[in-house]
């Protein structure tokens, strides 16, 4: 008898996405439900791991403005512990929180260089993931959540630079330095009057920040931050654009509406029952041809 959250896989990549539940992929909490968006970014991407990933490869080729090959591809992924330092070690333990991206596409280019494609996929949701720390009961100084300026100034005042009980600190804003000189010039179009990752920019500040630090790691030299969202979800274009336009990595950053992806995961498995790109339009109204 399946479990009710792989009763939301399409049938053709349900043993794909019950293998990597079974390897230890960590399941959302409700996955089970029928607006879960982890079985969305399954669906989207599953088709790529039990298919064709050439689809996949042309579509980011596209983007990325650069030919590139897929070579794996990762849910639920944060790297290693070094990255962000989040964590204690390499590897969560316990109860440990950290940003881990919904979808990680490891792609090459012709000269064999090696990047990362970190996606984020909305569904239903009504935005992005606010900061925990501005709230906190272990934040006893609010000055860098209330003021930009010294938020800029002074990251190391961040709470989230080593919130309570954390062993060692939290490498966001060390990254952006290191990337851009300073939150500042990272972030030019940045006005709010408090921190500006309090709300809605705090989520794609840590995916951006995981693909600056995979490629100070070595492990990249090429990236793109993508979100890929329903097609009618009003609330997450707004946020996200906001957030792309604010930083002066902007050329890096995407958003795919998922009707977008119907093609080349219709390529991806062009034998499959029920035709994939039909399910896929009829179970979350999207649009797009195959």
């Amino acid at each position: 008898m399946l479990d009710l959250w792989q009763n939301n896989l399409h049938p053709d990549v349900r043993d794909t996405g019950t293998a990597l539940a079974h390897a230890g992929l960590p399941l959302h909490k409700y996955a089970q439900a029928l607006n879960s968006s982890q079985c969305f970014a399954m669906n989207l991407f599953l088709p790529f791991i039990a298919g064709n990933a050439a689809p996949l490869a042309s579509f980011l080729s596209e983007r990325l403005g650069r030919t590139v090959d897929v070579q794996g591809i990762d849910l639920e992924y944060y790297g290693s512990g070094d990255i962000l330092c989040e964590i204690a070690g390499h590897q969560p333990t316990g109860d440990e929180k950290l940003t881990a991206a919904d979808v990680v596409i490891h792609v090459t280019d012709k000269s064999g260089q090696q990047g990362l494609v970190v996606v984020e996929v909305k569904l239903s949701e009504l935005g992005f993931t606010h900061c925990g720390g501005i709230n906190s009961r272990g934040n006893r100084d609010r000055a860098a959540c209330d003021s930009r300026e010294l938020m800029f100034r002074s990251p190391e005042r961040c709470y989230l630079n080593r919130p309570y009980r954390a062993q060692r600190d939290r490498r966001y804003w060390t990254i952006f330095a290191q990337s851009h000189g300073d939150l500042a010039t990272a972030f030019p179009g940045a006005m709010t009057p408090g921190c500006p990752f309090a709300t809605e920019w705090q989520q794609p500040m840590r995916n951006h920040a995981l693909c600056l630090g995979h490629l100070h790691a070595d492990r990249a030299t090429f990236w793109m931050l993508a979100l890929v969202h329903h097609d009618d979800n009003p609330d997450v274009a707004g946020p996200w654009d906001a957030y792309r336009d604010a930083t002066i990595d902007k050329q890096h950053i995407q958003r795919w509406p998922a009707s977008s992806l119907i093609g080349c995961i219709a390529q991806a498995l062009p034998v499959s029952s029920p035709p994939i790109h039909t399910w896929l339009q009829q179970r979350y109204f999207l649009e797009g041809s195959p």
